[in-house]
């Protein structure tokens, strides 16, 4: 990856780590730990805390005992238990590995910045150069082609959730490439011959290409950034992408069309080796809806309250983007690289790289509420004021739909596919329908100017009755902390013994004879199908039996399960912890 995979091994477990020599029971703070490592390692730090605080979560402290021997844990917080301490210091999974050592360094950093700058400039000139050439000829080939972008990104991310066998990596970027070099040559020809039918699957062959760059984008960014390192590469990208934007409204419509056609191209080839693995991966692997049977923490649902929030804040940001476009109001303003740069300025100088999503999420809803009632309030006289406001609510919010999901996908790269591809088709397709519901307005109502703002009066309102209330409770960090990597397999144990823990947890919480059953299995590492087969039962049995065990035992996470049967104090550690469990049968 660039930097010598001796020197990167020499800091892969917490043993190897030398503490500097430190004053008797002095306690500093996580970032102090990293600076350090990062001197040490001229300037490039190889490790993160395990529980990042870059989104709102604060950052655990650690500390050296006077009487602690060379090369031992550090104490503190930095986990729930001292099991899960000892597990991540031996290394005992592949994901647990690869989220506290993440492989990128500035090298990886640039480039995903590039590869994400490419994406975003992609989309700027299809709207500036190219739909500008399509509505002589077919106008709504652009609204197919957006349609069909999004759908490919929902498709990805349904495969990649229920069956990643489907995604069949090496033989899907040869058919990318060559579908992006066919597209675009039809899609020359037929701008230059005027054939709609053509114009239209050239446009939505290229649209599927352009989805599937973005989604390894996606997944090279949470396999190789650390979470420190997500927020700044993202701002820094919507920094250069803004910069880049002015030339895009200059350059001859040509040069902009070779660029929009180029450009995904170019961010798939800056990540590719990165990319390729991870996504391999995926593919060999089990699908996340079955390992979400056994490991429910593991992995967002498609119905979580994250794709929610995406979905319908990105149908009234669509709306207010057509909103400007109906009454002749530029859609974006090159004002709005101000906000941007001081977000990346913010999470720069930073020192331990906070990103606050939900604080940035507020500042967008207020943003864009404010530019609608600005425009509503002044009428044409403040139309341009209202044009930065609700571009930089669209363009805040933007970064924080990438930066969460790449922080979400980041938590188990196993699900990335599922999570980054399918939060951006459903954004997607969130802006879709709001423009599509902006252009239905303006039909519907003509030069009624007072239905016109009735009408968006009402969505505001239930857009804003949404934020506050739907989202009473709702926190973008909780839910990128609440996903917690898989687990593989359990260490062996011997039988007996093992048969012993099991069952004296059993008789702790109060387990059934069909739960012991399934109990055992789990800590053994089987997944849903195994179990599903071992006890002849449906899937939905075995998803009600995994439920009700981590109800009884008042735990989340799988790795919590393994911990009960490898520890002899486990059963009573848990019971400490959460005196309130539930111990009776169902």
């Amino acid at each position: 990856m660039g930097y010598g995979c001796r020197r990167m091994s020499r800091w892969q477990t917490w043993p190897n780590i030398q503490a500097p020599p430190l004053p008797p029971r002095r306690r500093f703070e996580a970032g102090g730990v990293l600076t350090c490592l990062a001197r040490i390692s001229k300037g490039r730090p190889l490790i993160q805390c395990s529980c990042p605080s870059g989104f709102g979560v604060p950052a655990p402290k650690l500390g050296w005992r006077s009487d602690q021997r060379e090369g031992e844990m550090p104490t503190g917080s930095i986990s729930k238990s001292s099991n899960e301490e000892r597990r991540k210091a031996k290394g005992k999974t592949a994901n647990s590995a690869v989220d506290l050592q993440p492989e990128g360094g500035a090298g990886m950093f640039v480039r995903v910045c590039a590869a994400v700058t490419c994406v975003l400039l992609a989309a700027s000139l299809m709207n500036v150069s190219v739909f500008p050439l399509f509505d002589p000829l077919f106008t709504y080939a652009r609204d197919i082609s957006v349609v069909a972008n999004a759908a490919t990104l929902i498709a990805l991310g349904l495969v990649g959730t229920l069956r990643p066998l489907w995604l069949r990596v090496a033989l899907s970027v040869r058919i990318v490439v060559m579908g992006t070099i066919l597209g675009s040559v039809l899609l020359v020809w037929s701008l230059a011959w005027g054939n709609a039918w053509a114009l239209t699957i050239a446009a939505c062959v290229v649209a599927v290409a352009r989805g599937w760059a973005m989604v390894a984008v996606g997944v090279a960014a949470a396999s190789c950034l650390t979470s420190r390192q997500i927020a700044p590469c993202i701002a820094l990208a919507f920094v250069a992408y803004y910069l880049l934007t002015v030339f895009s409204w200059v350059v001859p419509s040509g040069i902009g069309l070779v660029g929009f056609l180029a450009l995904p191209m170019v961010a798939l080839a800056l990540v590719w080796r990165e990319a390729l693995p991870v996504l391999q991966e995926i593919e060999r692997g089990e699908a996340p809806i079955d390992t979400a049977v056994t490991q429910p923490s593991s992995f967002l649902s498609l119905g979580s309250q994250l794709f929610v929030c995406l979905f319908l804040f990105r149908v009234a940001f669509g709306f207010s983007l057509r909103f400007g476009e109906m009454e002749g109001v530029p859609l974006s303003d090159f004002l709005v690289i101000v906000p941007v740069a001081i977000v990346a300025v913010f999470v720069l100088v930073r020192r331990d790289g906070a990103f606050s999503a939900d604080l940035l999420t507020q500042i967008s809803v207020l943003c864009v509420v404010g530019g609608f009632f600005i425009y509503a309030a002044l009428g044409l006289e403040a139309r341009m004021a209202a044009t930065t406001l609700l571009s930089a609510g669209n363009t805040l919010f933007d970064i924080v739909a990438w930066v969460v999901l790449i922080a979400a996908a980041a938590r188990n790269r196993r699900a990335s596919v599922a999570i980054f591809a399918w939060g951006r088709g459903v954004s997607g397709l969130g802006t879709t329908l709001g423009a599509a519901i902006g252009v239905w307005m303006g039909q519907a109502f003509g030069v009624d100017t007072h239905l016109v703002a009735a009408a968006q009066g009402a969505l505001i309102l239930v857009f804003v009755g949404y934020a506050l209330i739907g989202l009473h409770r709702f926190s973008f960090a909780e839910t990128i902390q609440g996903v917690v990597p898989a687990v593989d397999a359990a260490t062996a144990t011997p039988e007996l013994q093992f048969e012993d823990r099991c069952r004296e947890v059993a008789q702790r919480y109060g387990l059934t004879a069909r739960e012991l059953e399934v109990f055992m299995m789990l800590a053994r590492g089987r997944d849903r199908t195994y179990i599903q087969e071992q006890l002849t039962v449906s899937r939905n049995t075995v998803k009600a039996h995994v439920k009700h065990i981590y109800a009884k035992l008042g735990i989340h996470a799988h790795q919590d399960l393994i911990d009960l049967v490898e520890q002899n104090d486990g059963a009573q550690r848990i019971n400490e912890e959460q005196p309130t469990a539930s111990v009776g049968r169902p």
